[in-house]
């Protein structure tokens, strides 16, 4: 299997912040395996909202029409991060498909260029009302930057 190659801070399109907290750490004193992925489903909405760029912003929960569903994820975990920690998380779309597309994302500490954990989340365009599968949006599409 092919490894993914590591994104640098210049390589992301949009970032949003968090901070570590001290229940966030894990017996050996650094940040928990668990909590990136916590942090990337937290700041998501905002990775929306940037996306959507002041359009009306889709429903989100079991009323909208056309949301995102996350369907799989590949994570690595590059280097240890230690609190406390200013977090910058980092977002880009870099493959759209007929009904799905894929974000990778990094999460930094803040002022370092190289990620301390990067994933990438495919998504499937779906209906929540009808409970299907739909095309992806052309907001989606518009805002893909492949990989070279």
């Amino acid at each position: 299997m092919k490894q993914q190659r590591i994104l640098e801070r210049s390589d992301y399109d949009f970032f949003n912040s968090a901070s570590t907290r001290w229940r966030d750490m894990d017996t050996l004193g650094h940040i928990n395996h668990t909590v990136y992925l916590g942090l990337l489903e937290t700041k998501h909405k905002g990775f929306m909202e940037y996306l959507y760029k002041g359009k009306e912003l889709h429903e989100f929960g079991l009323q909208s029409k056309q949301a995102g569903l996350l369907a799989s994820m590949k994570v690595r975990y590059i280097k240890q991060v230690h609190h406390p920690a200013e977090l910058e998380l980092g977002y880009r779309i870099t493959r759209v498909g007929n009904k799905s597309y894929d974000v990778h994302q990094g999460i930094f500490v803040k002022g370092e260029n190289m990620p301390s954990f990067q994933s990438i989340h495919t998504f499937v365009m779906f209906n929540f009302v009808e409970q299907k599968s739909i095309p992806v949006s052309d907001i989606i599409k518009n805002n893909l930057r492949e990989l070279i």
